[in-house]
């Protein structure tokens, strides 16, 4: 099965609004976080030398998007000052805590090596991850399209 991963901007007041698309969610939600380091950096330029495995908890499937987006955002790329080339959403469910309470589970992992300005260049800053407009859709039966608004 060939996996899909895409992603486009549109025009969102003074912010960005990347929309990941994917084969499955696990998918659109990778294609989102490629497109947001996208804005800040030539992802083509950024080699897979090393990797970080994150697993986060969420109470839906919009706090997961936002906390994988925030995290690579601001742990990865700013305070780590790591540059992504790949991410792969390896495993996201919603687990039973209680008898009718549910939460979910995602683990990620990124792949790139260390941010060089010269190498990997500057496009934008993006300053934050916003709670404003996150989305994710079942477009067709097997299509799908996660939806974040980041501060610039």
């Amino acid at each position: 099965m060939t996996v899909l991963r895409e992603y486009e901007y549109e025009d969102h007041t003074a912010d960005i609004k990347i929309v990941g698309y994917g084969n499955t969610p696990k998918r659109a939600i990778e294609a989102l976080i490629l497109g947001m380091f996208n804005i800040i950096y030539d992802n083509e330029k950024v080699e897979k030398k090393e990797s970080k495995q994150f697993v986060i908890e969420g109470k839906n499937i919009l706090e997961i998007i936002y906390n994988v987006a925030r995290i690579c955002l601001e742990e990865v790329f700013y305070k780590d000052k790591f540059a992504v080339r790949d991410i792969r959403v390896k495993n996201l469910k919603k687990v039973r805590v209680e008898s009718k309470k549910y939460k979910w589970v995602c683990r990620f992992e990124v792949y790139g090596e260390k941010y060089d300005k010269e190498k990997h260049g500057f496009k934008k800053e993006v300053k934050a991850v916003t709670l404003h407009d996150i989305n994710i859709t079942k477009i067709m039966k097997t299509y799908w399209s996660a939806e974040i608004v980041v501060d610039v």
